[in-house]
């Protein structure tokens, strides 16, 4: 237990810093970037988003599996990455090819630039994926973090470049013809400086193709790719379909507020990518439930905390990160946004059961039940009741598949949960949540005194357990 911490706060650095530098850079966009063109924004990168998981098809999770065992660890290592270096090359030449056709059909017909961009984004990205989860199953969090940081750094820096420092008319030669594009075109090089960065995992790499261990892999993988694709549908949807669904400066808002809620992710990330493997090395464990258990219930309480304070803190977050306060419109999204991903970070954990019995096919039904309400509900009541509608629904759908997930794993491999606590806490964050955001309008002082005596009754119904962690 002492290690996977140890691994998780530095998996973070590599899995936080980038999200915190990007949300850091949230109130120079905002600032140079109105509503209308930052809902383009947030549309490209959510089609992004899905690119991305059709085009690793869930070989991340894939190698983790079968690395696992100890006759299959290199060919799955080799097996990997050239069938991602395959989807991936196809899928770039394929949009250069036909850049324009694909620009006009998503309404994006006058700046094919940021098409051809998004697709060495997606390439680029791509084939970083098996090098960065070799790096995590072998147990190099350090070198993980190193390569993420940097690459973040240097796109920091290539944005502040465009923005403050390289004339405009330079720019345009390079095709950026708006503000718009500066994050993009930054991306680009990031992408780049990773790949870069990791050539001496790739170089590992021998020219072979384990033929059997593919297809084994692969039928392993495309529930989880699927089960992806409906998590980034739960994730993505609702920015995605809002570009061409409601007024853009409304979808432009929803996008500045909603990375209040990244500070959530954050931690749910960081959690996620030391947890991952962890879980897979302890499935042969004799204490194997027990610990899954008890993990799961570590972190819902210390998400529910780091919860409750993003949402007791809103009303100066807001001021200190979102700068524009025509933005402001979208704000009441951010707690109802706080709490579905907490409830996603609750569901990736009794997600487990499903992994380790290689039952996936179930995992990705119950994520294809969040994205079948997500899109429908999203489809059919955004253009009448407006964003908030986006939020409820993604909270609804986090909040069916943690449920889902919950029942069907006890009855398939059942985990002795602590359920009756773990309930507890969900009702008292949501209780406190509503007393913040609604009846006091996200008052400072309320807020972290109901922070404050959240924080106390979480601590003192789990006394024993930290009394038995200090005493060890």
């Amino acid at each position: 237990m002492k290690k996977l911490l140890n691994e998780t706060i530095i998996y973070g650095i590599g899995a936080i810093m980038p999200k915190i530098i990007t949300f850091l850079l949230n109130p120079f966009y905002i600032h140079f970037i109105d509503k209308d063109k930052f809902a383009i924004f947030t549309n490209l990168y959510a089609w992004i988003a899905f690119v991305n998981i059709l085009l690793t098809f869930g070989f991340e999770t894939s190698f983790f599996r079968y690395s696992a065992e100890k006759e299959n660890q290199k060919k799955a290592f080799y097996t990997s990455f050239w069938f991602l270096f395959f989807t991936s090359g196809v899928f770039l030449a394929a949009v250069l090819l036909f850049n324009q056709p694909i620009a006009d059909a998503m309404q994006y017909g006058s700046t094919p630039e940021y098409i051809r961009w998004f697709a060495w984004i997606a390439f680029l990205d791509t084939l970083c994926t098996i090098p960065f989860a070799w790096l995590r199953f072998n147990g190099m969090p350090i070198r993980y973090s190193a390569v993420r940081v940097a690459s973040i750094l240097v796109q920091t820096l290539a944005v502040i470049a465009l923005f403050l420092y390289i004339p405009a008319h330079v720019s345009e030669r390079f095709g950026l013809k708006e503000k718009v594009a500066y994050p993009f075109y930054s991306n680009v090089i990031a992408s780049l400086t990773s790949f870069l960065l990791l050539l001496p995992v790739v170089f590992k790499v021998k020219f072979q193709f384990s033929k059997d261990l593919f297809l084994r892999m692969l039928r392993y993988s495309w529930p989880i790719m699927l089960a992806g694709l409906a998590f980034m549908v739960n994730e993505n949807f609702d920015k995605l379909i809002q570009y061409y669904k409601i007024d853009a400066g409304d979808a432009g808002a929803y996008g500045g507020c909603y990375k209040l809620a990244v500070l959530m992710t954050l931690f749910v990330t960081a959690y996620r990518m030391g947890i991952e493997p962890f879980f897979f090395k302890q499935m042969n464990n004799e204490n194997a439930k027990q610990t899954y258990a008890k993990v799961t219930e570590y972190f819902t309480f210390f998400a529910a905390i780091v919860a409750m304070g993003i949402i007791a803190n809103i009303d100066w977050l807001k001021r200190l990160f979102i700068t524009d306060s025509s933005y402001w419109t979208a704000i009441d999204i951010v707690p109802v946004i706080t709490v579905a991903n907490l409830c996603f970070g609750i569901y990736y954990n009794f997600s487990t059961w499903y992994k380790v019995t290689d039952r996936t096919a179930i995992g990705t039904v119950i994520s294809w039940v969040g994205a079948v309400i997500t899109i429908l509900l999203n489809w059919f009541l955004l253009k009448e009741f407006g964003f908030m509608v986006s939020a409820w629904v993604t909270l609804l759908a986090y909040f069916v598949m943690m449920l889902l997930s919950y029942f069907l794993g006890q009855k398939y491999y059942p985990i002795p949960y602590r359920i009756g606590k773990i309930a507890f806490t969900l009702i008292l964050l949501s209780v406190f949540s509503y007393i913040s955001s609604a009846l006091f309008h996200y008052n400072f002082w309320i807020g972290n005194l109901l922070f404050v005596l959240f924080t106390g009754i979480i601590i003192y119904s789990e006394r024993n357990m930290l009394r038995s962690h200090i005493r060890r």
